[in-house]
């Protein structure tokens, strides 16, 4: 998200269903280090559920390095302590009418409406400066994501299988392929 529009679409303080404060921030060039803690206090078990890339150390640096892009809507959830609990983002290129979402969720900010909460702020800005369409995929396995995205707007719009390999020791998943509008004078 461009410094410009980091202005317009500024942090938010809000509380999860335990009472906790959280931030609700967009990603920052400096956040590497944060995001590398993060990445590191997901469960192995967790990787399948978030695959776009290693959940390691280059790729958090990398991500933070990018959180300037005019492509991409990263937010983070930042505790009163200034630890990231959460991460989602959007991402698109140039001229295309979709952007593909992920997300990524602590094991101690699950189950506490973290994922609802930081879904919420993106699909707010991405109504503004996302391409038309969001695209992601999760794994039929994935059931409390399959809930969540249904809950959010997101319809099924294909089964697939995730190719064994995808990223290093994961095998081959039973995958839904779900699509939304990112605003709501869309056709699609």
């Amino acid at each position: 998200m461009t410094p410009d529009n980091r202005c317009l679409f500024g942090p938010i303080k809000t509380f999860l269903k335990d009472g906790r404060t959280v931030t609700i921030r967009a990603l920052e060039r400096s956040d590497g280090e944060a995001l590398t803690a993060f990445y590191a206090g997901v469960p192995r078990s967790d990787f399948r559920f978030y695959c776009p890339h290693p959940l390691d150390r280059e790729h958090a640096l990398a991500n933070a390095a990018t959180a300037d892009s005019p492509t991409e809507i990263v937010l983070v959830i930042e505790t009163t302590d200034h630890r990231i609990g959460g991460y989602a983002w959007l991402r698109w290129t140039t001229g295309s009418d979709r952007s593909t979402f992920g997300i990524c969720i602590h094991p101690d900010f699950q189950n506490a409406g973290t994922g609802r909460i930081i879904m919420t702020r993106l699909l707010e800005i991405g109504r503004t400066l996302a391409p038309p369409v969001i695209q992601l995929t999760v794994q039929q396995a994935n059931t409390r994501g399959v809930k969540l995205y249904t809950s959010m707007g997101f319809k099924v719009i294909r089964e697939q299988v995730r190719p064994k390999g995808f990223q290093p020791g994961l095998d081959a998943e039973l995958e839904y392929a779900m699509e939304r509008p990112a605003r709501h004078d869309t056709n699609h």
